[in-house]
């Protein structure tokens, strides 16, 4: 069950992630020494990479605090009282909208489980900060 919850808050956060690099693409300018600057933003050869931000985002492994190392207690937990879980959502309501996605990304890489009541919530603030 744990596995498969990690594994959908990863398809939540590279989609998140991909949504958000496919909207900065347009408006970054290509690098000089690209071979991909001759090329519309929808078109790139097959030996080109032109989105690698996003590919360096999904092989990050610092972890970014968000003010909330007191949050590293609960490594490798799966169940949380009604205190613990008020202590995720306090930190979840101080997060801008667009920070949600890289707080689930640190929350992941210390094997910090987020709270079942709050998954609901997280995707909302996700797919609101679109």
């Amino acid at each position: 069950m744990m596995v498969i919850i990690a594994v959908l808050l990863i398809i939540i956060a590279a989609v998140v992630l991909l949504r958000r690099t496919g909207r900065s693409e347009a408006t970054e300018a290509p690098s000089e020494d690209s071979h991909c600057e001759n090329q519309g933003s929808d078109a790139c050869p097959s030996d080109c990479f032109c989105d690698n931000k996003t590919l360096q985002t999904l092989v990050n492994t610092e972890i970014i605090y968000f003010d909330d190392e007191e949050l590293d207690a609960y490594k490798g937990r799966t169940e949380y009282s009604e205190a613990e879980i008020n202590q995720f959502q306090e930190v979840l309501f101080t997060l801008r909208p667009n920070e949600v996605a890289d707080w689930l990304r640190s929350l992941e890489l210390r094997d910090i489980l987020l709270p079942e009541q709050l998954r609901d919530e997280v995707v909302m603030l996700i797919n609101d900060s679109k």
